[in-house]
């Protein structure tokens, strides 16, 4: 996801962000504070939309999860409290791989509702991931618990420019069937999102992302 956009929207005051989201919304390009797009299957009964007027609204930082054609992210936005424990999921890059810090991306900020399937290649496509942002390599299940709120939309769009691509073959189409799960520095909210030891994660096949790796078809 490009920097920009992100930028722009840390440096405004929160009610400024807020307020940008409800005009948004007021011209179509949001959800918020309604949802009229409505929740896909897996959240439906397990999330409730709050208002843009909500005192829990803000957590869930939204207008980092809502950007531009281009720039991944959602491109409609709608903040749920969750009713319900949810499990979630996460394809991450694996124990093995660290940034200069030492640090995983295990516990980065999008997730899903709905279980992984499929190749490697399938799911970058469906939830617009480039290659340079996640290798796709290991799965996380994790459980989102009741009374978590966080943002939730349908997959943007993002660009080669934002994949990093320079030979302009890399992007990805907006999928308004992919919801996405937007968890703001997800490190910082084990109240709301439980997760296990890494060690029960699974390194997963590249042919069938829900699957171990070891697994092989017919077998």
């Amino acid at each position: 996801m490009s920097n920009e956009p992100r930028a722009a929207l840390a440096a405004m005051p929160r009610r400024a962000g807020l307020a940008l989201l409800a005009l948004a919304a007021l011209a179509g390009c949001a959800t918020a504070p309604t949802d009229p797009l409505g929740l896909p299957a897996s959240l439906q009964g397990r999330a409730e939309v709050l208002r843009l007027d909500d005192p829990d609204y803000e957590r869930a930082a939204a207008w980092s999860a809502l950007k531009a054609p281009g720039q991944g992210g959602v491109l409609g936005v709608a903040v749920v409290r969750i009713r319900e424990d949810l499990p979630v999921y996460r394809l991450w890059n694996g124990p093995a791989v660290r940034d200069a810090r030492g640090n995983t991306n295990r516990l980065g900020g999008w997730w899903s509702a709905d279980a992984p399937s499929g190749t490697v290649a399938q799911y970058r496509s469906d939830y617009e991931v480039c290659q340079t942002w996640n290798q796709l390599t290991w799965l996380a299940r994790c459980t989102l618990r009741r009374g978590a709120v966080v943002a939730v939309g349908p997959g943007q769009s993002v660009s080669a420019q934002t994949c990093g691509d320079a030979s302009g073959q890399e992007s990805y189409p907006p999928n308004r069937q992919g919801w996405q799960i937007y968890i703001d520095q997800p490190w910082q909210r084990p109240q709301e999102l439980s997760c296990p030891a890494d060690t029960q994660d699974i390194e997963v096949n590249p042919g069938d992302v829900g699957k171990p790796k070891a697994a092989v078809a017919g077998r």
